[in-house]
């Protein structure tokens, strides 16, 4: 059997050894709650001990037998920011609405920031970047419980390749100068095993599983596993794609504010494509590699409100004997970092350190950050950071910081500013002179000999960036809008297939206005939710288009005490022309078309079961795209069910 085969075949040895826990258990689906117990702002049939449905995440009381509700060894959690919202420029995602999200990677989810713009190369499964603001690459990154994941194949993390399996929150901050992904993972609250399943189908041969499973053993251990297997033939079947992560976790709690876990995690990518151009077939080359990590992580209480928490591991990606694209990397990191949660503010302290077998994207080097948040009273906020990094031996500092007054009578105002260099690195093909030691014992062979080579040289460029606007909260309506100038220096490019050795984009100024409203629709159950940004003119940063914005109305409603929950949601997504990468000549110089897709999602949840239906590219637009040349997929449908268990 060939290693490749064993790849292959790893996701359905996982599954069946995650079947096998879920038997072991004696697992059954809760029974409904009693309609008295549920609290107020209840929506659906909830173990009263967790929130967000039976998603395990904060203890609260209950009603069946104590002895299955004491406290679990749970690996404790920091506090969170205290700003979000369209002002400050943060989304957070909670068990809640995640539970009402299905999609094949974390890149969709992220699809719904206002102001992010996401260029996808074809179907799902081909390589996308996300920048806003016309960022370029090398300002994402991805930090799941604090733990940052590297990004070896390009200038930015390739979110189609993390699971979604085990994530219980996500908090989306779009700054002016990056945007960054907090993942807190799912964790038990109670010594009641938690276990999930979730399994759909679709068209383009696409399929997901996902299953998880968590208990504690003995009274101070707990472990989780899971797997989730993403497969698809992409459009026309000549896109296949799959990502089949394995994970486990095991905490042991030395006491409730002090804890220590390890961790490993590792996922399996096979990506292939064939371009079809002017009646030609092209075969891009394929991607197959391994990618994961292995790490230790304690946190603990100091004293007071005073929180560490540190990790020290390895990430790495090892590529398949087929693959010739996709860097063999590894990288030895560790971080340290301070949180002090008090009544007048929060304030973050961390150090991060990461060494690597092979300089790449992800280079070697230091980052120090700081971060203070400032609520001395209802009617002012303010938030400041600070990053201070030395990476492959360039240095940047970038500080960024925001302020917001009032509500008064529901609105609001706040002003935001960046300005500082970070060190970002691009793939560069280059040629270099060697001399050939076969000439010394045949002068017939030349002396010397020209090879290409890869290099990853830096640009830092600069940052000067300024954001204010107005915020309306009054009862269930909700609307902003603001002004944004953004200065950059360079654009880097985002280092994935459709753009690699593309040198960085000159720099511009560009400014614009975003806007975006919920409000309710006749009932409260039906909301029109929308975002646009307008930035004048077609902008000289690639992948930033015109104008670009996103409408949908959804209804969401809780009947039968709780124990129904439908949701419908229907959505169109609109683009003006971007600046983008020329499929032919690799440079940044191609203009795409203007484009509208639409889109419909459907999800109805009895007790703890919910089955849903996506409709994408309802009207089967076939001459989207975000790179002229490869476009997007057509209409496409997925359906599948998700089921939580307790007991």
């Amino acid at each position: 059997m060939t290693p490749r085969l064993l790849r292959r075949g790893l996701p359905a040895l996982l599954s069946l050894a995650a079947a096998a826990l879920f038997a072991a258990a004696e697992l059954r689906a809760q029974d409904p709650v009693p309609r008295d117990t549920l609290r107020r702002d209840s929506v659906g049939i909830r173990d009263p001990n967790v929130r967000g449905d039976t998603m395990p995440d904060r203890a609260a009381p209950d009603t069946v037998p104590a002895d299955s509700t004491l406290p679990a060894p749970i690996f404790p959690l920091l506090s969170e920011p205290r700003q979000s919202g369209f002002g400050p420029g943060v989304w957070v995602y909670g068990p809640e609405e995640l539970a009402r999200f299905h999609g094949l990677s974390l890149l969709e989810l992220l699809d719904r920031i206002p102001g992010v713009v996401i260029t996808r190369e074809g179907s799902p499964g081909r390589p996308a970047g996300a920048a806003s603001f016309g960022g370029g690459g090398g300002r994402l990154r991805v930090f799941m419980d604090g733990w940052e994941l590297p990004s070896f194949g390009a200038s930015s993390p390739e979110l189609q390749r993390i699971p979604l399996i085990d994530i219980a929150s996500i908090r989306v901050y779009r700054g002016l100068g990056e945007i960054r992904l907090d993942i807190q993972t799912l964790r038990l609250t109670d010594r009641r095993p938690f276990a999930l399943i979730e399994g759909g189908e679709g068209d383009y041969a696409t399929r997901i599983l996902r299953g998880l499973f968590s208990r504690p053993l003995g009274q101070r251990m707990v472990v989780t596993v899971g797997v989730d297997v993403s497969e698809t033939g992409g459009f026309r079947r000549i896109e296949p794609f799959s990502a089949n992560t394995g994970f486990g976790r095991l905490s042991y709690a030395f006491r409730v504010d002090r804890a220590v876990e390890v961790e490993y995690r590792t996922t399996a990518v096979d990506a292939e494509r064939t371009v079809l151009s002017g009646g030609n077939r092209a075969t891009l080359p394929v991607e197959a590699y391994d990618r994961g990590e292995l790490l230790l992580r304690a946190r603990g209480r100091l004293a007071g409100p005073i929180w560490l928490d540190g990790a020290v591991g390895r990430s790495f990606q090892r590529p398949d004997g087929v693959d010739s694209i996709s860097p063999d990397r590894s990288a030895l990191q560790g971080y340290a970092r301070a949180v002090a949660d008090v009544p007048a503010g929060r304030l973050e302290g961390a150090l991060r350190y990461r060494a690597v077998d092979d300089e790449g994207f992800a280079a070697q080097g230091l980052e120090a950050s700081a971060r203070a948040e400032v609520t001395p009273g209802r009617a002012l906020t303010a938030w400041g950071e600070v990053h201070a990094g030395s990476w492959g031996g360039s240095t940047g500092i970038e500080l960024e910081g925001a302020a917001r007054t009032g509500a008064w009578r529901g609105i609001s105002f706040f002003g935001q500013a960046a300005t500082g260099t970070r060190a970002i690195r691009y793939w560069q093909d280059t040629t270099e002179v060697v001399r050939n030691l076969g000439s010394l014992v045949n002068p017939s062979i030349p002396a010397l000999d020209t090879v290409p080579v890869v290099r990853f040289p830096s640009i830092t460029p600069t940052l000067v960036a300024l954001r204010a606007g107005a915020e309306l909260n009054r009862g269930t309506v909700q609307a902003g809008a603001a002004f944004v100038v953004h200065d950059l220096g360079d654009v880097a490019p985002y280092g994935f297939q459709f753009d690699r050795g593309a040198a960085p984009a000159g720099g511009s100024t560009v400014s614009g206005i975003e806007a975006y409203a919920s409000v309710p629709v006749y009932w409260r159950q039906l909301r029109f939710d929308a975002h646009y940004t307008d930035f004048f003119a077609v902008p000289e940063r690639p992948y930033t288009p015109a104008r670009f914005g996103r409408a949908a109305l959804e209804f969401h409603g809780v009947y039968r005490s709780g124990n129904l929950e439908p949701t419908l949601r229907a959505e169109i997504l609109a683009r003006d022309r971007a600046l983008s990468v020329d499929a032919e000549t690799g440079t940044l110089t191609a203009v795409t078309e203007p484009y509208a897709i639409s889109s419909v999602f459907v999800q109805i949840r009895v007790l703890d079961v919910r089955a849903f239906y996506r409709f994408e590219n309802v009207l089967n637009r076939r001459s989207a795209a975000d790179i002229p040349g490869l476009t997007l997929p057509g209409a496409r449908a997925l359906f599948g069910v998700r089921w939580f268990f307790r007991d």
